[in-house]
C-alpha cells in the first residue's frame, strides 16, 4: 500500500535529495515538497497524506510551529522532525507535541525510511547517535529527584520506566519481560497515574527529563 507523504526543508539541494531517498521505496510516494513551515501547513491542510517529514528549523515557520498546527487538525498524524541538533530541549519539545521521529539531518540518508514507516505504525524512531547522546545527560540532582519518584512505584513499574527511557516500545518490553503487550500498557497508565503525567509520550518525556537509564 502506498504511502503519501509531505515533506519540508529551506535547503532546495537537501529536499530533492530527501524526495530521492525517500522514493527508492517503491511504496513510498512524496506527493508534496514544501520549503517552509507555513507553506507545508497549507498544503496538508489541502492534501491527503499519511505522514509529514518535517526540518525543525525553517523560515516563516518552524517545523514545530508547523506540526503543532497540523496536529491539531489531526492528531494521529505521524510526524517526523528532521534537525541537526542534539540538545534535549527541542527534542523534549517534539515529544510534547506528539512527535513520532526525529532523525539528525546526518544520518537522514540511512534513518527516514525506516522512521517512516516506524512512524506510520505508531511506534517511535530516533536516530541512534541521538539515543546515546540524550542518554549521558546526567546530574546529580536529577539523580536523587528520580530515586524520591521511585518510591512511588513497585519494582515492575521502575524496571518498565528503564526500558521506556531507552525508547523501547510496549511490544518490545512486553518481549523483553515475557508479558504481553496489553500488560505493560496497563503498567504505563498506572505509571502515568502515580506519577500525575498526561499527554503524547508523556512517560518518555519524564524518563528522559529525569535521566531515567
Amino acid at each position: 500500500m502506498e504511502i503519501r507523504l509531505l515533506i519540508a526543508d529551506d535547503h532546495p539541494i537537501f529536499l530533492k535529495g530527501l524526495k530521492e531517498v525517500i522514493e527508492m521505496d517503491a511504496d513510498l510516494k512524496v506527493v508534496v515538497s514544501a520549503k517552509n513551515g507555513q507553506e507545508a501547513l497549507h498544503a496538508f491542510q489541502s492534501q491527503n497524506v499519511d505522514v509529514v517529514v518535517l526540518d525543525i528549523d525553517m523560515p516563516r515557520m518552524n517545523g514545530l510551529e508547523a506540526a503543532e498546527a497540523m496536529l491539531q487538525i489531526r492528531p494521529t498524524l505521524p510526524v517526523i522532525f528532521l534537525t541537526m541538533h542534539k540538545e534535549k530541549a527541542p527534542f523534549l519539545k517534539a515529544l510534547e507535541i506528539g512527535a513520532l521521529g526525529y532523525v539528525l539531518k546526518e544520518n537522514a540518508v540511512s534513518d527516514i525510511v525506516h522512521a517512516i514507516y516506524k512512524a506510520k505504525d505508531g511506534d517511535l524512531y530516533l536516530s541512534p547517535e541521538i539515543s546515546a547522546y540524550l542518554l549521558k545527560k546526567t546530574s546529580a540532582l536529577q539523580r536523587q529527584s528520580k530515586n524520591d519518584l521511585k518510591a512511588l512505584l513497585t519494582p515492575a513499574e521502575t524496571h518498565i520506566m528503564k526500558l521506556i527511557s531507552e525508547y523501547k516500545s510496549s511490544k518490545e518490553i512486553g518481549d523483553e519481560l515475557f508479558i504481553s503487550e496489553k500488560t505493560v500498557s496497563n503498567h504505563r497508565m498506572n505509571i502515568a497515574k502515580k506519577l500525575n503525567l498526561t499527554g503524547k509520550n508523556s512517560l518518555l518525556r519524564f524518563a528522559l527529563e529525569q535521566n531515567w537509564g
